[in-house]
């Protein structure tokens, strides 16, 4: 008869411990990265209502997609405010809070309008060192603009999520 000694039941419990322990190791890495991402899609909600929710950026955004040449007579603290948006997502990009991809798809495309709006900088010098943030993210989103507008351009929707 084959009787199981004491070193056969102590190896087969360090075999279950260590697979009960990958398995665990294995389901924290799960939920941590479903944390990460939870938490990035709650920092994207408060940004995108930001967005959605501001007098001040509505209406500049609203200009700047015909290049109003009201754009001259608008506040400087207005267009600051719409500026410090988009340094706002830079840094959050360039933390990794939102991925670069969804940061074009989502607010891109404005940036670049006012980057290209002579109107909108007649009261505000656009090379000043203190928007140099706000510069890269627009030369960051040129880029991006010329890849999405290629003919070869393919949708990838897991490009696109938190």
């Amino acid at each position: 008869m084959n009787l199981m000694t004491l070193d056969d039941c102590r190896n087969i419990a360090i075999i279950l411990g260590t697979f009960v322990a990958l398995l665990t190791w294995i389901k924290g890495v799960y939920e941590y990265t479903r944390q990460l991402a939870q938490k990035r899609s709650e920092q994207y909600a408060e940004i995108r209502k930001r967005f959605r929710e501001s007098k001040v950026i509505s209406k500049l955004i609203s200009m700047l997609e015909t290049n109003d040449s009201n754009l001259v007579e608008v506040s400087w603290s207005e267009k600051v405010e719409l500026l410090g948006f988009y340094e706002d997502i830079a840094l959050m990009v360039n933390s990794g809070i939102i991925k670069h991809n969804v940061a074009f798809y989502m607010f891109g495309y404005y940036a670049i309008r006012c980057w290209e709006s002579n109107y909108f900088w007649a009261d505000v010098n656009r090379n000043s060192p203190y928007w140099s943030l706000f510069r890269n993210f627009v030369n960051e989103m040129k880029a991006a603009e010329v890849i999405f507008l290629e003919d070869s351009f393919i949708f990838r929707p897991k490009n696109y999520r938190f």
